[in-house]
């Protein structure tokens, strides 16, 4: 009898030890995540505000020419001093070019650097988050754990708080003011929800918050695959019923 309270014993520290191991090896790679998530957002906003400056500066000289910003920083590499287009207002000299290009050099720099770093997320969060990946996708389910300060912390979260994460403002002002609650947070960002008719997005939210709250456990807990089902399907019955129509 004392020897299999001594396996007990032994399993249980053995599978203690192992829990800690597991815990240390997330929580490293979680502050990774944290600040790779952050970095992400920080070059998102850095990258918008060159982009406008180069669009409005180019503009000076070109101001018929449209493009999306990559395009546009790509035809201001391109461009040349020596060539004066008709529907260029004013030429541009070689100083004027070099200027705007040292910029456009900046920005292009910023885009690939941003790409790079969507990939290490896509790849760091189906390493450590697979079920919340799919629940949400690689980058706004790295949002979600840098919000939260640790995949742990998320995994502890009710459906609720991770709803209305990242809402802060506008919880401030319904505390404050009695302003109508928030029902969106981070997760408004969900092409599901994004892309949803306003009577029908509160409840997509709470449908995803909930499918969040598992996937988190389960990524922090087990670590098992789990099928959260057709989301797009129980989106478009949201959709369906809030427009009244009949269920499919």
């Amino acid at each position: 009898m004392a020897r299999v309270d001594d396996l007990r014993q032994l399993h249980g520290e053995a599978m203690r030890l192992a829990r800690e191991k597991i815990a240390e090896s997330l929580a490293s790679k979680d502050m990774d995540l944290v600040q790779a998530a952050r970095s992400l957002d920080d070059l998102n906003e850095a990258f918008n505000i060159i982009s406008e400056r180069l669009a409005e500066w180019y503009g000076i000289h070109n101001p018929e020419k449209r493009l999306r910003p990559v395009e546009l920083i790509e035809h201001i590499l391109e461009e040349s001093s020596e060539r004066r287009l008709p529907e260029m207002v004013a030429a541009i000299n070689d100083d004027d070019l070099n200027a705007i290009q040292g910029v456009a050099q900046t920005a292009r720099t910023l885009f690939w650097q941003k790409r790079a770093l969507e990939d290490y997320i896509d790849k760091t969060m189906l390493e450590l988050a697979p079920n919340l990946s799919t629940v949400m996708g690689p980058t706004l389910g790295a949002r979600l754990i840098s919000q939260a300060g640790s995949l742990e912390k998320l995994a502890r979260m009710p459906a609720g708080s991770i709803q209305v994460m990242g809402a802060g403002e506008a919880l401030f002002k319904h505390l404050r003011l009695g302003t109508p609650s928030p029902k969106h947070g981070l997760i408004y960002k969900h092409p599901l929800i994004s892309g949803a008719p306003k009577k029908a997005r509160g409840k997509i939210a709470r449908m995803l918050a909930g499918k969040t709250a598992i996937a988190a456990r389960v990524d922090y807990y087990s670590g098992e695959r789990v099928d959260f089902g057709d989301l797009k399907a129980k989106a478009s019955m949201i959709k369906s019923r809030s427009r009244g129509g009949k269920k499919p």
